[in-house]
């Protein structure tokens, strides 16, 4: 399993889009690089086989005294020597098998559409050995995923039984005074399997793949350093037909790219790895335990995280390793005193535990010879694209045996930079508030300050925590004081939206730009001090480190429990992008405030002067909003509260605990009446009128470009359905119908809901003014709303997807003869064309499903048990 790109989905990123079904969800984490994934293309490069092959033929290797004359030496901790514009690696016969770490980035990025400049993640690092094997080196990854004892048959029996990789094989140039020589031409080919990155961004089409041109890649510098060498190496990658989105390159059909490879020795410096532990949020390394039996499962999980080694542990002292942040040349000037600010925040938290000065700043120097992409650095890095690729994202590079996080970083995109138009748009409206270019730049300063905490949590090894922002109430985030020293969240690491009140309201800070209590608590798990000579000797204080997790300030949920569109995620308490400990009243809130907002929008843009298209971007922003909020109520329906807790922790919940039937019919009325209702997206007209965009085209690759949007005024009925399938997607997931079918099982009738309960309520809600004869004076927002309901309760009787529940597809086949007999009784009133029309296509919608020949899935769906293996 590679480790996915931690990012934010930062609000900015998503502010100007015209439309959202609902908020972004960064895909989940994945724990830790494992087995290494052998690249795409095996062999060199052309060049470089050619080089090998001209080495091979020349006989024996060189005497090395000999090679080095008229050639160009470095050395380093593997020397370097350049000679006839070749590169190579003179290595001692010490080093040959013993373990380093190579590690594959890209110094230069793709414009927005593929890895960032920085990003750790084309390629997890991974363990490099150098093999002699006659007169050639093998240049192997070792399978480290496997856990054993040194000279046991466990070690034996997985080497055995668990495959390396093989990144080359290369002829020995020349040997003697203790070293053999080969050409580093292997670091010419696509050692990052960066070929996939490119199959991403020609969406598999053949005809638009990228190929690596090896007479075309070279090696821009080469360095050996004391410590690590760095290879540097110019790529360029080709496609006859590059596909249209690439647009970004003078030529698309030539892609330059810069990776730079990092060697460094592994580090054998006494680290002791640490478990990790569910109830607390750290990224984990895992290890195949073949030395013990004693585990119920093979797999151990590590906690990755920053070696600190303070002077004297267990005792106040400073770190002697400190996590060192370096802020690129690439900063603007007017954020970088709160990026250093932020990074430094995090020393609050070491200190408690004991380790002073853990996290120190300093500027780039401004020296050519400085190299941002050397491992030894970590970079907080700002990324200029084309079109935005991320919010932020936090970089990490560990160690694959130990979990020991050996670099990290934050890349920016350059698109926070607009975070001011917030403000602009949404916050002084809100509040009443004139507008002004000091207030957008501190509010800007004041996001980027909380993104920096969170992005910099991420490199001392936390995960997201989407459970925190139910730690407080309104009251609180509505205190300045409150606020100011404890956040809008209890960590960090949530995704919390602006902490935004009405005018005329109590008002606290809009960001989290302070640690929560939860932040130190983490910290003390992963770094506070157990004395103890072995991972299973900290077990016991870590097992009571980690028992608070029934206290609301204290718990943890990741992005695995926030994937509420498949239907996996069953607690609703695990929630982005809301907050306080009422996440409805809350968005009850957000909602009407955003709405009257964007009703307003005529009376302050745009501006005399300006551009009608500042009015789209002013009713853009806040529709966002309201629609994030119109939908979240979906998460409720058939929930149940998931606790982390072990049994015997403190306060400890049962594992699972039913969302109460209440509350899950109050968050279907909140739906009918904010998402599926008609009034709910009908806005001012006058404002509607004013939505236009300007026109642009451009000369450009010599010819004239326009490339304008569908339509000239917003498309709100189109914006409203989206929203609307989105929420009705999650509810009827099948997954999610399975869930609530189950119920019944373990909680008494009544308690919660039923899945008659869930079609008869979306029932009421979407179909309830037709027979009352409402629907005549419904708008198409609502008539398309029906339309698409009574196809996908078609879909779920005709032609089910896989998992959905039989009693699901008995109901679907229940509400479409409800919906044929109500539709026709409909008929029966005086009625215009349009409504007339409208039900007699929904009662066609029903008759032809109830009559269709059915595709019938399986009776059992398949699904694993789970057992005793690993």
């Amino acid at each position: 399993m590679l480790l996915n790109v931690v990012r934010t989905a930062v609000v900015v990123a998503a502010f100007f889009l015209t439309a959202a079904a609902g908020s972004a969800q960064a895909p989940p984490p994945s724990p830790a690089p494992a087995a290494p994934v052998a690249p795409a293309a095996a062999a060199p490069p052309a060049g470089a086989a050619a080089s090998a092959a001209a080495a091979a033929v020349a006989g024996a290797p060189a005497a090395y005294a000999t090679f080095i004359k008229d050639a160009v030496v470095q050395p380093g901790l593997i020397t370097i020597i350049k000679k006839a514009g070749r590169v190579y690696l003179a290595l001692t016969n010490e080093q040959l098998g013993k373990d380093f770490i190579e590690t594959s980035v890209p110094s230069t990025g793709l414009g927005g559409i593929g890895p960032a400049p920085g990003e750790p993640y084309v390629a997890p690092a991974r363990i490099l050995h150098f093999d002699r094997v006659d007169d050639t080196i093998v240049l192997r990854w070792p399978n480290t995923i496997s856990q054993t004892n040194a000279n046991t048959p466990e070690e034996l029996g997985a080497r055995i039984s668990l495959p390396g990789s093989t990144l080359g094989v290369v002829p020995i140039a020349a040997q003697g005074d203790g070293k053999v020589v080969i050409l580093a031409s292997v670091f010419l080919g696509d050692v990052a399997n960066l070929a996939a990155s490119f199959e991403r961004v020609s969406r598999g089409n053949p005809a638009s793949t990228y190929r690596l041109d090896p007479t075309r890649s070279f090696f821009e510098r080469a360095k050996a350093l004391p410590e690590n060498d760095i290879l540097r190496v110019s790529q360029t990658w080709t496609s006859a037909s590059p596909p249209a989105r690439v647009d970004n390159a003078p030529d698309p059909r030539s892609i330059e790219v810069v990776m730079t490879y990092n060697i460094i020795a592994a580090p054998h410096d006494g680290y002791m790895p640490r478990f990790s532990d569910p109830r607390v949020g750290y990224f984990e390394q895992p290890r195949i335990d073949f030395s013990s039996d004693v585990n119920p499962t093979r797999t151990v999980f590590y906690t990755l995280r920053w070696n600190f080694a303070p002077a004297t542990p267990g005792q106040p002292s400073k770190a002697t390793k400190p996590l060192v942040y370096y802020i690129s040349n690439t900063v603007p000037l007017a954020y970088r005193d709160a990026v250093k600010s932020a990074l430094l925040s995090w020393n609050d938290a070491f200190k408690r535990i004991g380790i002073l000065d853990a996290v120190q700043v300093e500027q780039q120097p401004d020296d050519p010879n400085w190299d941002p992409e050397d491992i030894r650095h970590n970079m907080f890095r700002w990324i200029n694209t084309s079109a935005p690729a991320f919010g932020a994202e936090g970089l990490l590079v560990v160690d694959p045996r130990t979990g020991e996080v050996l670099n990290t970083g934050v890349n920016f995109d350059a698109v926070v930079g607009l975070a001011g138009r917030i403000y602009r748009y949404v916050v002084a409206p809100a509040r009443g508030l004139q507008s002004s270019a000091a207030a957008e730049k501190d509010f800007a300063v004041e996001l980027i300050r909380a993104v920096t905490l969170h992005e910099s949590g991420h490199g001392i090894g936390l995960q997201h925590n989407f459970i925190a922002s139910r730690a407080y109430t309104a009251q609180q985030l509505q205190s300045k004081s409150f606020t100011s020293a404890n956040g809008i969240s209890s960590s960090v690491m949530d995704y919390t939206p602006t902490n935004l009140w009405p005018k005329g309201t109590p008002q606290g800070t809009f960001q989290q730009d302070v640690l929560g209590p939860y932040d130190y608590y983490a910290v003390q798990y992963g770094y506070g001090y157990i004395k103890a000579s072995t991972p299973t000797q900290e077990l016991p204080t870590l097992q009571r480190w980690a028992s608070r997790w029934a206290d609301p300030k204290y718990r943890f949920a990741s992005d695995e429990d926030a994937q509420f569109g498949s239907g996996h995620s069953v607690d609703p308490r695990v929630m982005q992008d809301v907050l306080t400990n009422k996440p409805l009243d809350w968005c009850a809130v957000q909602a009407d405030m955003m709405h009257s907002v964007m009703d307003a929008v005529a009376n302050r843009f745009p501006s005399p002067g300006q551009s009608f298209e500042d009015a789209r971007r002013a009713f853009s922003g806040p529709l966002n909003y309201y629609i994030r909020c119109a939908v979240m109520p979906a998460h409720i329906i058939g929930g149940e509260y998931l606790s982390r807790a072990n049994r015997g922790d403190p306060g400890a919940p049962a594992p699972l605990t039913p969302v109460a039937r209440a509350d899950e019919a109050y968050a279907m009325q909140w739906l009918n009446k904010r998402l599926f209702s008609d009034a709910a997206w009908r806005f001012n007209p006058k404002v509607l009128r004013t939505l236009t965009y300007n026109e642009r085209s451009a000369f450009a690759d010599g010819a004239w470009v326009y490339n304008p949007t569908a339509r000239h005024d917003l498309a709100i009925v189109q914006v409203a359905n989206a929203a609307q399938d989105s929420a009705l997607a999650e509810m009827f997931a099948p997954l999610r119908l399975q869930r609530i079918d189950d119920l019944g099982l373990k909680y008494p009738a009544g308690s919660t809901m039923t899945i008659g309960d869930l079609f008869q309520w979306t029932r009421d809600g979407i179909f309830g003014d037709i027979l009352t004869g409402a629907i005549a004076k419904a708008g198409p927002v609502r008539r398309n709303l029906q339309t698409s309901f009574a196809k996908r309760l078609a879909d779920m009787w005709v032609s089910p997807r896989p998992g959905t529940p039989p009693d699901a597809q008995a109901l679907a086949r229940l509400e479409l003869g409800y919906l044929q007999h109500n539709a026709n009784l409909g008929l029966r009133g005086k009625l215009d064309d349009l409504t007339r029309g409208h039900l007699q296509a929904l009662a066609t919608i029903a008759s032809q499903a109830l009559n269709a020949r059915r595709t019938i899935p399986p009776s059992v769906p398949a699904f694993n048990f789970g057992g005793f293996g690993g």
